[in-house]
């Protein structure tokens, strides 16, 4: 209640001071944002302290920057405390930066769509090669998302020297997708880098011997955002020439995050591993039944 003699504002008034709608101070009322001082019995009429202009401004201030309803809810009794609100603003800054960053991508790619419309783009080749066995230490675990995969390469190279292995003259640097299909959070990841023997598992590195394998790679120049057009021409090639998927995708970094900062300037081998020829029908047909299902792993 008001001290005896104190006026109070209308709704329209108090909306018409604080710049708040209506509509909003009303939609406030319900989910415990900002209450008004008083409201009638009988009509529903709401109204307001003066005092509580300054609130008013503070929930304003927090609404404008992103914070949800919700959100303004749980700062409602903390909006002059300084301490309460600080980590509230620290944590809003992270996820505006992140959605920053998220649009930026957005207009990158609009402006590659943009271009792609004007220049066509030029075919990917396709070859078939045969990569030798390979001795690597390996890290392999969940992630957030792909493009996270640089946790893995943190943790390989910081465990690597606790291994007593020696990195291999020219090394293949790879990254390995496990999942059976595209994933869009919490992707099976493992990266992959060669070296010399002795080798010691230590901590999360393991020390793996990977076969000789026999993969279609196609060749992305530049950044991940056209992996797309890589991975058209490769399952057509896969196609026409009659082979069937014989484990998880992997791309092979010629030039990567860790040796050029300029995503303009990467070279990544996107390679399918792939095994002999497919010359019954039936098992050209569950393989066309594999790859439609997603299986054998996707970037």
């Amino acid at each position: 209640m008001p001290p005896p003699g104190e006026h109070l504002l209308s709704i329209g008034e108090f909306s018409r001071l604080s710049r708040i709608t209506i509509r909003m101070l009303r939609h406030y009322d319900e989910h415990g944002v900002l209450h008004p001082t008083r409201v009638h019995a009988f009509s529903g009429y709401r109204q307001y302290a003066p005092d509580l202009l300054r609130a008013a401004g503070r929930i304003r201030d927090l609404r404008d920057v992103g914070l949800r309803v919700d959100e303004l809810a749980a700062c409602a009794r903390v909006l002059d405390d300084p301490a309460a609100l600080r980590p509230v603003l620290e944590r809003q800054r992270v996820r505006l930066l992140t959605d920053a960053a998220t649009i930026a991508d957005r207009v990158r790619g609009v402006d590659r769509l943009i271009t792609e419309l004007e220049v066509p783009l030029m075919p990917v080749e396709i070859t078939h090669r045969t990569i030798p066995a390979r001795t690597v230490a390996s890290v392999r675990d969940t992630i957030p998302g792909y493009q996270d995969e640089g946790l893995l390469w943190e943790r390989l190279m910081a465990g690597l020297a606790a291994t007593g292995g020696r990195v291999a003259p020219s090394p293949l640097t790879v990254a390995v997708f496990h999942d059976d299909a595209f994933v869009e959070s919490g992707p099976d990841v493992e990266v992959q880098l060669d070296v010399i023997e002795p080798v010691t598992e230590t901590g999360d590195v393991r020390v793996l011997h990977v076969p000789e394998q026999q993969v279609a790679v196609g060749t992305l120049h530049g950044g991940f955002d056209g992996i797309g057009s890589v991975m058209e021409a490769l399952a057509q090639w896969v196609d026409e020439h009659g082979y069937r998927y014989a484990g998880p995708m992997f791309n092979i970094y010629v030039v990567g995050p860790r040796d050029e900062r300029d995503p303009a300037l990467w070279v990544t081998d996107v390679c399918a591993p792939v095994a002999g020829l497919v010359d019954d029908p039936a098992a050209r047909a569950a393989d066309a039944t594999r790859s439609a299902d997603g299986r054998g792993g996707a970037r």
